[in-house]
């Protein structure tokens, strides 16, 4: 491992004190919304949302805006895209939930800003520890000023990539008691889990098939278990754990297809299908306001072969397709595609009148195929998955096959996953093509 700089907090610093009433207020009501939506059950991560000064890890920002419940940036790139914020305070307190922490842990974040590390140093009061690392040298310093500042407790920050754990000095004996990951990672580090106590909980947002949800892991010797799914989204990993999406645009830039998890599959003749008839299918599945399908994208994301997302550009428009929110999961055959559209069957007033149906659209020779195995998905889902919401996820680190549980096998670069899904297996009897060759199974929405 590099060498990495660490910043302990220095105690001859002392905090700065006072902080003006309209802090004080603005930081109970965030708290207090926080709590009344669920998030903050516990009485030791409520007290945290109520005492630490989220305002001193957003100082470029007003009042307001750091005590609104939702991501501050607080550090853009040369581009204007960022690459550090102050995460909702609702799901910081979920994810810290998840962790369990008891008075004197020793946790590890990676992606660190100064204001979760507060929180979780909070949590696990002045006989614990918060060992925060990021790959952003700026970032660090930013941690340790502010914590310093703050008065946050013991924080140590350290300079590094994520991706290859924590330098072994700043490592407990028998790992960390719990570990929080706090940017979107496609893959899960080894060094994650090796650093982690048998038993601990890591909690990480991570990407499946482009759809990120924050989900906690147990360990269980070399495998974590996954217990917890929680739809989020931070900010993209950088350094070792970065990476390029594939793209494909059609129809000039009206369309754009996004190849989240595997390489672009062939477009040849598509275009001149989407110009051609389209085949539309009527699930049955229909779902009120305000219904959450989340587990409906990871569920088409991890079993069709095919899939990607289907994103659209209206203004740029021949009006040869609909798509519900500019976004839809979609699966790609020879010069064909299917898509999901939610379409409005009940209107009302009130938000208990509406409802929506899904339904599928397709283009191409195999229209009606394409559509029929989207169809059958949605329906799979509703029947096994809807009143459940996750998946059994387990994280094998390099298991061969053979050993490997029943389920939809996702091997990344660093170790490979097994989602299961109950019904799963009807999804796959009819695949789909791509020239005439079954295409492998990708995961995306």
């Amino acid at each position: 491992m590099p060498p990495a700089h660490t910043y302990p907090l220095a105690v001859a610093q002392p905090p700065v004190p006072g902080e003006p009433a309209e802090a004080v207020r603005r930081r109970q009501a965030m708290a207090a919304a926080v709590v009344a939506d669920g998030w903050a059950p516990s009485e030791k991560v409520q007290d945290a949302l109520r005492t630490v000064p989220r305002h001193r890890y957003a100082p470029e920002r007003d009042l307001k805006t750091a005590y609104d419940d939702l991501a501050v940036v607080t550090r853009l790139d040369g581009t204007g895209k960022p690459t550090s914020s102050v995460s909702a305070a609702w799901l910081q307190a979920g994810m810290i939930e998840n962790l369990q922490l008891e008075a004197g842990a020793v946790v590890h974040e990676a992606g660190s800003g100064g204001y979760n590390a507060a929180l979780l140093a909070h949590v696990v009061g002045p006989n614990g520890r918060v060992v925060t690392g990021d790959i952003d040298p700026y970032i660090v310093h930013r941690t340790h000023r502010l914590t310093t500042e703050a008065g946050s407790g013991d924080v140590t920050a350290f300079h590094g990539d994520a991706v290859l754990g924590v330098p072994a000095r700043l490592v407990p004996r028998s790992g960390f008691d719990a570990t929080m990951i706090t940017y979107n990672a496609w893959d899960v580090a080894p060094a994650w889990r090796e650093q982690l106590a048998e038993g601990g909980p890591l909690v990480l947002p991570l990407e499946i098939g482009g759809y990120t949800r924050a989900i906690t892991f147990r360990r269980a010797g070399d495998v974590l278990h996954a217990e917890r799914f929680t739809h989020c989204g931070y900010i993209r990993a950088q350094g070792e754990h970065a990476r390029t999406i594939p793209v494909v645009d059609l129809l000039g830039g009206e369309l754009r297809l996004r190849f989240e998890d595997g390489d672009p599959a062939p477009t040849e003749g598509l275009e001149e299908a989407l110009r051609g008839p389209r085949h539309e299918i009527a699930t049955g599945v229909k779902m009120g306001s305000g219904f959450y399908f989340g587990s409906l994208q990871l569920y088409a994301a991890t079993p069709l072969p095919g899939f990607c997302r289907l994103s659209a550009h209206r203004e740029k428009g021949t009006g040869v397709t609909l798509i519900a929110n500019g976004d839809a999961p979609a699966i790609l055959g020879n010069a064909a595609l299917a898509y999901l559209v939610h379409v409005q069957t009940r209107h009302g007033d009130s938000p208990a009148d509406r409802e929506w149906e899904w339904a599928v659209h397709a283009f191409g020779e195999q229209r009606p195929r394409l559509a029929q195995q989207l169809a059958a998905t949605v329906r799979a889902w509703d029947r096994d998955v809807r009143d459940s919401n996750n998946p059994d996820l387990t994280e094998p680190a390099g298991t061969p096959d053979r050993l490997l549980p029943a389920g939809d096998i996702v091997d990344r670069p660093l170790p490979r996953m097994v989602i299961q899904w109950p019904g799963r297996d009807v999804l796959l009897r009819a695949p789909v093509e791509h020239g005439g060759t079954p295409a492998a199974t990708v995961e995306g929405m």
